[in-house]
């Protein structure tokens, strides 16, 4: 189980594009380290300006781009701009990044950690970033007769930990207590649930566990 968390693929029609494709795999690495901050991201093409952009909590979005637009050749950036904008609010026009020849950050040019690392920090500091849910499994763990472990995700992953409850109580009620299982220890009420149950030498464990997280759209 990992909690390592990237925000998910755009979905749209232009993922089958081949000039966003192209420009997408030309700034892959820029675009996959955006992805694990974790900021929904996508390269935009718009009135044949080419940029990149990563999707804000409140509408707007951060526009990356260099001089002007950016060249489908990474090499022939001449730095980065990153500005804070919305689609239909032209008002919300905030330069936060700049590593252009007259910029605030131009030592840094093409590098693209320091750009990273504002990003994030404004994410952060403006408290612009993803609603992040947990995620929910029920499993069983075993030893059966044989000593032989058995582990089961029984369902998941739920984003609603009412609804890994419900299935919780529906699998021991329809296969746990029906089949003659008998259950010797429980725990955890309706928070965090656990209970253990043996039947003819095997001995199993029915718990609900926080299974990972997930990004709210």
């Amino acid at each position: 189980m990992s909690n390592f968390l990237m925000a998910p693929l755009p979905e749209h029609g232009q993922t089958s594009d081949p000039l966003w494709l192209k420009l997408w795999h030309a700034y892959e690495p820029l675009i996959t380290s955006l992805r694990c901050l974790p900021l929904l991201t996508n390269v935009e093409i718009s009135g044949g300006m080419f940029g990149i952009t990563t999707e804000l909590n409140d509408g707007s979005h951060l526009w990356i781009s260099s001089v002007a637009d950016l060249p489908l050749n990474p090499a022939e950036a001449e730095g980065f701009q990153v500005t804070r904008r919305h689609f239909d609010n032209p008002t919300v026009d905030e330069l936060i990044y700049d590593s252009t020849e007259d910029g605030a950050q131009s030592e840094h040019r093409n590098n693209p950690v320091p750009l990273l690392q504002a990003v994030a920090a404004f994410v952060r500091d403006r408290q612009f970033g993803p609603e992040i849910i947990d995620l929910y499994s029920v499993y069983l763990q075993a030893v059966t007769a044989k000593h032989e472990p058995l582990n089961t995700v029984v369902c998941g992953r739920a984003d609603d930990r009412q609804q890994a409850l419900a299935c919780y109580e529906g699998f021991i009620d329809k296969e746990m207590t029906p089949k003659g299982w008998r259950r010797i220890h429980e725990q955890g009420g309706t928070e965090w649930p656990v209970s253990v149950w043996e039947c003819e030498g095997e001995v199993v464990t029915v718990s609900i566990v926080r299974d990972g997280e997930a990004i709210l759209r």
